[in-house]
């Protein structure tokens, strides 16, 4: 309660000051969610290029893990609408009954999209729990929990700007290309909810990738997206519809931790500990060899490659990369950094562009 006081406050730092205090739970494991850890660090360690979206991403997930009794029968109808749409609870992953559950309420798409916008969670959040202070560096919040489904189709990647065609009304959108479609490939379909932002439309999270005919009957009838999801039947050249999501909705970007490793690294064994001694500096080194490579190219994606320049930019707005470029950054780094910064989005291009500064300042 008084971690998520202190989020509910705007104070990350203080929320992790009593993550620290309290590491550890009655049976000695370790107590906190790590996604929420990272969160919390990334906003505290890179508060001061955040765009105001993060803030508004930051106030979704504090809606979902609110524990105020005022949601708690949201969060009930959400779960059993969730678990009925995969087939009941017998068809959960999870070593136990409390094991499933969590994975529902951490993982699980459907459930975000049923609790925070049609069953009025983010909005009771936004009344009832979130201060003045993180309310007022939100970016449009209000207008986010009235935002509708939709369906659309993935036109073009870019390094910063992607288009999305919206399948209701055929209007094409330059989202920012901060990895929402990192698991799906152009002509390929989605569902989820674009909504305002300062700087222009986004997806509030990553949206749910699915066959082409669910997506346009979802921009027909939004508001029965569940409905049409639950009558919804594969044909044989469908894939089938995967709502655990790939990892945890991020802040900052869209794209997974193991999926920016594995674009940028390559696959290999497991990743070390990010905060062990020389592991950041060499890991940032890594990220900047990468981005130096690609810059140095000039090729065209295979269809079935993952865009590479939104898993750039998560690598570089983790704060263990950030903490080891400061060892890594080379003078010759200062062309790739700047280079960089007029490719990718924000908040990542500002990043750049202040450790390109930095090395300047330096020389």
């Amino acid at each position: 309660m008084l971690a998520d006081e202190a989020e509910a406050r705007g104070d990350a730092s203080g929320a992790l000051d009593v993550m620290e205090a309290f590491a550890l739970g009655p049976d000695g494991q370790d107590f906190w969610r790590p996604w929420r850890i990272e969160c919390l660090c990334q906003i505290a360690t890179l508060a001061s290029i955040l765009p105001a979206w993060v803030t508004s991403r930051w106030i979704c997930n504090q809606a979902l893990q609110c524990l105020d009794e005022g949601s708690r029968d949201q969060k009930r109808r959400a779960y059993d609408l969730a678990v009925e749409l995969r087939g009941g609870r017998d068809q959960l992953p999870g070593v136990d009954e409390a094991d499933a559950h969590g994975r529902v309420v951490d993982r699980d798409w459907v459930y975000r999209q049923l609790f925070l916008f049609e069953l009025g969670g983010l909005e009771f959040f936004t009344r009832k729990v979130a201060s003045s202070v993180l309310l007022a560096g939100a970016d449009s919040i209000t207008e986010w929990s009235r935002a509708p489904m939709g369906g659309y189709e993935l036109v073009e990647e870019g390094t910063a700007i992607t288009t999305w065609r919206d399948l209701g009304s055929g209007e094409l959108h330059g989202v920012a290309e901060i990895g929402s479609g990192v698991f799906v490939a152009p002509g390929e379909h989605v569902i989820g909810r674009l909504v305002p932002t300062e700087s222009g439309r986004m997806f509030e999270s990553r949206p749910l990738r699915v066959p082409e005919h669910l997506a346009h009957s979802v921009a027909d009838r939004p508001a029965d997206w569940l409905d049409l999801s639950r009558a919804f039947t594969t044909t044989a050249d469908d894939e089938p519809i995967v709502t655990d999501v790939p990892g945890r909705d991020g802040l900052v970007s869209d794209v997974p931790t193991y999926a920016w490793q594995l674009a940028v690294l390559g696959p290999g064994p497991a990743h070390a500990d990010p905060y062990a001694d020389g592991f950041a500096r060499a890991l940032a080194r890594a990220v900047l060899d990468v981005v130096a490579r690609e810059l140095d190219l000039e090729r065209d994606r295979c269809p079935d490659e993952v865009n590479i320049w939104p898993c750039l930019g998560a690598a570089l707005l983790e704060p263990y990369v950030v903490d080891g470029l400061v060892d890594a950054l080379r003078p010759a780094d200062q062309q790739v950094l700047l280079r960089l910064s007029q490719l990718l989005a924000e908040p990542a291009a500002t990043l750049c562009r202040e450790a390109a500064n930095e090395l300047f300042n330096a020389a």
